[in-house]
């Protein structure tokens, strides 16, 4: 069996099955970030996510500096996603011998400016040699109290669901960037602001923490995968269903514009396209008002989009019309899907 016929969550499932623990690993394989127990007031906060060009990145559209931005933010994303403060991070790096120096000159500047807004350090790595493509792998420390972390686990029947930001717009300028032949009657100003999305994502750390503190969130995550598909991951480790409500989605209207010059439906992109990293979360019906104020707080935005039900009756999406119809939770697959993202 090769891996593009097992996937990339059963594969994960299939390597983690089984794996020794320690009593101080609070949270360990199946959430953004694990969670280890030190002894003390907070719990550290660790992931690492991997940049492969041609895979997580093109050259031919993000500059340098643009590529060092993202390959941190998509990790600053998920410490965000468990309500945590990041604080260190080590980069490993895999470059071709031939690479010109001044393009990881800028890939670093790009890591260091966004390090500095939220005050992380880069504390190391390890440099390597590889035939290519180049490669940024990033681990990422951070920390947040016992008692505020959010997981994807403790959503309930009748939490109300809502995400922050605005969705769609990464993947409509991929697919206007990449289209074939290129299509040169696109919004100009609509193409610009959704190339921003795409290649400078912005974590919604400040976000993430506003929400940990308000004690009215009960589980949250970041969108790395699809909407549809991160939604499929928190109803299964809450066991619960969900109701997204399709008119909803937060699409400004540059990306609907971009969109509708393609042919596309702005909405169905925001559903299942993946690289938004914007924070998806459930809210007791009570404190609804709470979590968006909170948001808001920061300089942010929050929108309900839906709501958790039973989980008998799994994930559905309501159309425009009314009709109530099943939602298909899979996402971007690593192994399966081969678009760059």
């Amino acid at each position: 069996m090769r891996l593009e016929d097992l996937g990339e969550f059963p594969l994960i499932a299939r390597l983690t099955a089984g794996l020794e623990s320690r009593a101080d690993v609070a949270l360990g394989v199946g959430d953004d970030a694990a969670a280890l127990d030190l002894g003390v007031g907070h719990l550290l906060l660790a992931t690492c996510d991997a940049q492969v060009e041609g895979i997580h990145f093109l050259p031919s559209i993000a500059t340098p500096e643009e590529i060092g931005h993202k390959a941190l933010a998509v990790n600053l994303s998920d410490i965000a996603a468990m309500g945590g403060e990041p604080l260190w991070a080590l980069v490993s790096l895999l470059a071709p011998p031939a690479l010109d120096v001044a393009t990881l000159d800028g890939v670093y500047a790009g890591m260091r400016a966004l390090a500095r807004r939220f005050n992380v350090a880069l504390v190391g790595g390890n440099v390597s040699s590889t035939p290519g493509p180049l490669t940024l792998d990033i681990t990422l420390l951070g920390r947040v109290t016992r008692e505020r972390m959010l997981t994807r686990a403790g959503a309930h029947p009748g939490d109300r669901l809502l995400v922050t930001g605005r969705l769609g717009a990464a993947v409509t300028a991929l697919l206007a960037l990449t289209a074939t032949p290129a299509q040169t009657s696109l919004p100009a100003e609509a193409l610009a602001e959704a190339r921003g999305a795409m290649v400078t994502p912005q974590p919604r750390v400040r976000e993430g923490m506003a929400l940990a503190a308000t004690g009215v969130v009960s589980a949250m995550l970041d969108i790395s995968d699809g909407l549809a598909g991160d939604l499929g991951h928190l109803c299964e480790r809450s066991n619960v269903g969900a109701i997204v409500e399709l008119a909803t989605l937060p699409v400004d209207a540059s990306t609907r514009a971009l969109a509708r010059a393609l042919g596309r439906d702005a909405s169905r992109i925001a559903l299942t396209s993946g690289d938004e990293y914007e924070l998806l979360f459930t809210v007791r019906p009570d404190g609804v008002a709470e979590a968006v104020e909170a948001v808001r707080a920061v300089g942010g935005m929050a929108t309900v989009i839906g709501e958790m039900t039973e989980p008998g009756q799994g994930l559905r999406v309501r159309e425009p019309d009314g009709a109530l119809l099943p939602l298909d939770p899979r996402g971007w697959d690593h192994l399966r899907d081969g678009s760059p993202g």
